[in-house]
């Protein structure tokens, strides 16, 4: 697992740095062109980053010219942000890039074993999500399985 982790997070890197932005700059863009009008708050639970690390990744994708920023109509403190034009096109291209890479992935897979290849991913997937480490689930730390706030309440 240590092995697939340490290539799959190489990877994404290189991916990230071939299309030009840093890692968190790409997953921005692909959450934000997956799920469309978000604020910072829901991205950053989304991303499990601080509002202070996706301000300033919002700052340097607005002076790109690769998100808008609105007021919401509702809530005047509220900011959406949504891709522009031109972070469509990046969406675009960091999709056909990662499509291409893992079709190159897979091509090295035996085709009699890439459909039990893709249902153990699918697998393994489920499984980050069931206990609480995978992206959706509640914030938790691989190692002792305590949830985020649990773990820091006999910090303060």
């Amino acid at each position: 697992m240590r092995i697939l982790e340490r290539e799959i997070g190489h990877a994404l890197d290189r991916e990230a740095e071939c299309c030009g932005i840093s890692y968190t700059q790409c997953h921005f863009l692909l959450e934000t062109g997956m799920r469309g009008n978000l604020s910072l708050t829901e991205l950053a639970d989304i991303l499990s980053l601080d509002i202070s690390t996706l301000s300033r990744t919002a700052d340097s994708l607005a002076a790109a010219e690769l998100i808008r920023r609105e007021p919401d109509s509702s809530n005047r403190r509220k900011v959406s942000i949504s891709l522009s034009e031109k972070g469509e096109a990046k969406v675009g291209s960091i999709n056909e890039s990662c499509d291409s890479s893992y079709a190159r992935i897979l091509d090295r897979i035996p085709a009699e074993k890439r459909s039990q290849v893709m249902e153990s991913i699918r697998l393994l997937a489920d499984a980050f999500v069931g206990v609480g480490i995978g992206v959706g689930a509640e914030k938790r730390y691989a190692c002792c399985g305590t949830s985020q706030g649990k773990a820091l309440e006999g910090k303060a």
